[in-house]
């Protein structure tokens, strides 16, 4: 379970540090370079989110036990 947790950081801050990336090297245009930096954002909340969750869903078994 902590290797998918940290599987699943370490994908999000390397596709926030991916987006920001293109974004800085080419002409691509503000709104799109914006828009994959608020996309790769929007993603980690997501999935930061779903992690809380799951890791609260996981300590109120345990304590229910």
């Amino acid at each position: 379970m902590k290797k998918l947790i940290f599987a699943l950081i370490t994908l999000m801050t390397a596709s926030t540090a991916m987006a920001e990336e293109v974004a800085t090297s080419t002409d691509i245009g503000g709104l799109l370079g914006k828009g994959l930096i608020v996309t790769a954002g929007g993603l980690c909340g997501v999935f930061l989110v779903l992690i809380l969750f799951f890791l609260t869903i996981k300590v109120m078994q345990k304590v229910l036990k």
